[in-house]
């Protein structure tokens, strides 16, 4: 792949495609991280505040509810496991009950994303969480509304 100006030239497609940063997809954006541990919401906070957005953090089942309805979040990164309880059940109930219609990302240790998606996930991200993976996903959800 050759790097050009803005812009990333796609070898084997000669298709040119905009260079994206994070900024461009959470400069001021309200983000939810729900369940991350500790690794994962270091590397989100930074990506996160460093892209212009506003990062809040929920820890369980309990605070990810009284968050929802407390704001409005533009987008929710959510971890498969909310300390005992399953995401992709939480999930499916906030948005069987209209309590949750923002873009969720999950993120998984274990191939999720068929299930996840099924479940109301808009992507699946596995670990290691990397930044070219988590642009992509962001693209896929920001670019199409």
């Amino acid at each position: 792949m050759i790097a050009a100006k803005k812009y990333v030239i796609a070898e084997d497609n000669l298709v040119l495609i905009p260079a994206k940063k994070m900024s461009d997809y959470l400069r001021g954006k309200r983000v939810l991280l729900a369940g991350a541990n500790e690794v994962d919401e270091m590397l989100l906070r930074y990506m996160v505040v460093d892209g212009g957005g506003t990062l809040n953090i929920a820890t369980t089942t309990e605070a990810l509810e009284k968050a929802l309805h407390k704001n409005r979040y533009d987008l929710i990164f959510m971890n498969s496991r909310l300390g005992s309880d399953n995401a992709m059940t939480i999930l499916k109930r906030l948005r069987g009950e209209g309590i949750l219609n923002s873009p969720v990302i999950g993120i998984s240790s274990t191939e999720l994303a068929g299930r996840g998606i099924y479940h109301g996930f808009s992507h699946v991200l596995g670990r290691p969480l990397e930044k070219k993976i988590i642009i992509e996903a962001l693209s896929e959800i920001f670019e199409s509304e």
